[in-house]
């Protein structure tokens, strides 16, 4: 392991915890704790509320694994030496955006620029937008 400085060290316990946060809240809502909906009992409300419920679990084990899967490439970028540069343009990463969200790949410049162009490519796809008129 290289050496690393005090705020990565910091960093770096920031990033174990939340590992740790991420196993325990995949475990609790792992496949077998997602349950099969049975359609066929209850009245409409009952199986939508069953529906939104079952979509809200799935969607959440989605987000979690993968802020799971960039909390460990960020703890092997800290012992490779490799952390806090920007994945984009290759600059420092701001401490303060680090703090904040300490798997971040980009600087705040390239991860808003990032987006923009993801609006723009959006917007400008085939079908039409909710809103606007043709």
């Amino acid at each position: 392991m290289t050496k690393m400085n005090k705020a990565h060290k910091g960093l770096l316990d920031m990033l174990l915890a939340r590992k740790l946060e991420l196993i325990a809240l995949d475990e609790h809502s792992s496949p077998d704790k997602i349950q099969n909906l049975d359609l066929g009992h209850g009245d409409d409300m009952d199986i939508a509320e069953s529906i939104v419920e079952q979509e809200m679990s799935i969607t959440l084990k989605l987000r979690s694994s993968q802020e799971l899967i960039l909390v460990n490439e960020a703890i092997e970028k800290i012992h490779k030496g490799t952390y806090g540069v920007c994945e984009s343009c290759e600059k420092i990463i701001e401490t303060k955006r680090l703090k904040a969200r300490p798997f971040v790949k980009y600087c705040i410049e390239c991860q808003e620029e990032m987006e923009r162009n993801n609006e723009e490519s959006t917007s400008s796809g085939s079908l039409p937008q909710f809103g606007k008129l043709e």
